[in-house]
């Protein structure tokens, strides 16, 4: 999941969704959930133009392994974000979140941190059969309750987030090629 076609894939497709459905971001304060290497946080400053981009991974293994950058990372917990309320501009979760077994918490801090007005742009994977391969890459994640595309726009609704029409399901066949989430969205703090 962290490694260069993954990137390259989120930079070319993903990107260009979350840009389409979202727009950009110019001159904001941008946070990136589940940032891994940092592979896509000069993404989020050259192609979003935000002013300041801090990335975000729960392992401090994956932060070691980041590139130099003039951003800043941060080890910490998407259900506990070390960020001050209403304190960024954008949240960009390209895949990580739906991961997490707390993910209503998670969402919830998401919404903390966004000021009113802010998007949460989101890629999502919630079909059964791609999830299906997830116990693989991820401790626990059998045990997760998952929600479907509906359940996790309502979830989103009922924490804050307004989605409105900034959804897309990829007409890529997500479950072959396991590469792109099969919900990418924004939604906007209010």
């Amino acid at each position: 999941m962290n490694n260069p076609a993954r990137a390259w894939l989120q930079r070319r497709y993903i990107a260009v969704a979350f840009e389409r459905l979202g727009g950009r971001v110019p001159g904001g304060r941008v946070l990136e959930v589940g940032c891994g290497r940092g592979a896509l946080l000069q993404t989020l400053h050259g192609r979003f133009g935000a002013r300041q981009v801090v990335g975000l991974d729960l392992d401090p293994r994956m932060l070691t392994s980041t590139r130099p950058h003039p951003r800043g990372v941060l080890a910490a917990d998407v259900t506990a974000l070390p960020l001050a309320a209403g304190s960024v501009d954008a949240v960009f979760d390209f895949g990580a979140v739906h991961f997490v077994a707390e993910w209503e918490s998670a969402l919830a801090e998401v919404r903390r941190v966004l000021r009113p007005g802010g998007r949460y742009f989101f890629e999502w994977v919630t079909g059964r059969v791609l999830r299906s391969l997830y116990p693989l890459a991820a401790e626990g994640f059998e045990r997760m309750q998952v929600p479907d595309a509906n359940a996790l726009l309502a979830a989103l609704e009922a924490r804050g987030l307004r989605v409105g029409g900034a959804v897309a399901r990829p007409r890529i066949a997500a479950a072959v090629t396991c590469l792109v989430g099969d919900v990418i969205g924004v939604a906007t703090a209010v």
